[in-house]
């Protein structure tokens, strides 16, 4: 015996428009989601640098013994017997470093590296930055956090995160700097080995105390 359930064509419509409905909001879910695994995978990059020397917009200041970098909307100071080197990180706009800190592999060691990351209207930048670190815990990098708080650069508080992390073989001190401006956030991020993190503070100071977006 074959039975058959007859359901009325509105109730049909309410249902397909329920269903309509909630696979919107899955599919919104899903991308941002996706933005957000999008924005690890580039920002779990960034503590990977490889080092050679680049050519940039710079120029020299023999008075203070720095040269100035000034492009991609920021401008800040760095030392004189720096260079700037070339980075393999997505959204990575300018990196410079201490060449005497090469390693066998050529890669430069003490680094300060500058990202430009389009921010998602909808995603505020303390979710970026929580995210981050909540990826970099979850992954076997050996991230040990050191402190992190609020710090003023010309006048406006911006977030900082400093923290123990591995690249390769090789343990670093990170001190992660992040701001935004309109849709644009900014990572300024300072690496050293640990054992030289401190001797390298006055050159570090050289480029926060000098940056400012422009």
């Amino acid at each position: 015996m074959i039975f058959l359930i007859f359901i009325p064509i509105p109730l049909i419509n309410k249902i397909e428009n329920y269903i309509l409905i909630l696979q919107m909001i899955i599919d919104k879910e899903v991308d941002i989601l996706k933005k957000y695994l999008l924005l690890l995978a580039l920002l779990s990059g960034i503590v990977f640098i490889s080092g050679c020397t680049d050519g940039g917009n710079q120029t020299s200041n023999n008075t203070n013994n720095t040269q100035t970098y000034n492009g991609d909307e920021f401008t800040f100071n760095y030392p004189n017997d720096w260079i700037q080197i070339q980075s393999r990180v997505i959204n990575s706009t300018v990196a410079i470093g201490d060449p005497d800190s090469a390693d066998a592999n050529g890669n430069v060691q003490v680094n300060v590296v500058i990202q430009k990351i389009i921010k998602q209207p909808e995603i505020p930048l303390q979710n970026y930055y929580n995210s981050t670190y909540t990826g970099f815990a979850a992954q076997n990098l050996g991230y040990k956090p050191i402190s992190e708080g609020t710090i003023l650069i010309n006048g406006v508080n911006v977030l900082e995160n400093s923290y123990y992390i591995n690249s390769g073989k090789t343990q670093k001190h990170e001190r992660a700097i992040w701001m935004q401006k309109n849709r644009v956030i900014y990572v300024i991020l300072f690496s050293a080995p640990v054992s030289e993190y401190n001797k390298e503070q006055e050159n570090f100071d050289t480029v926060i105390n000098s940056f400012k977006l422009i």
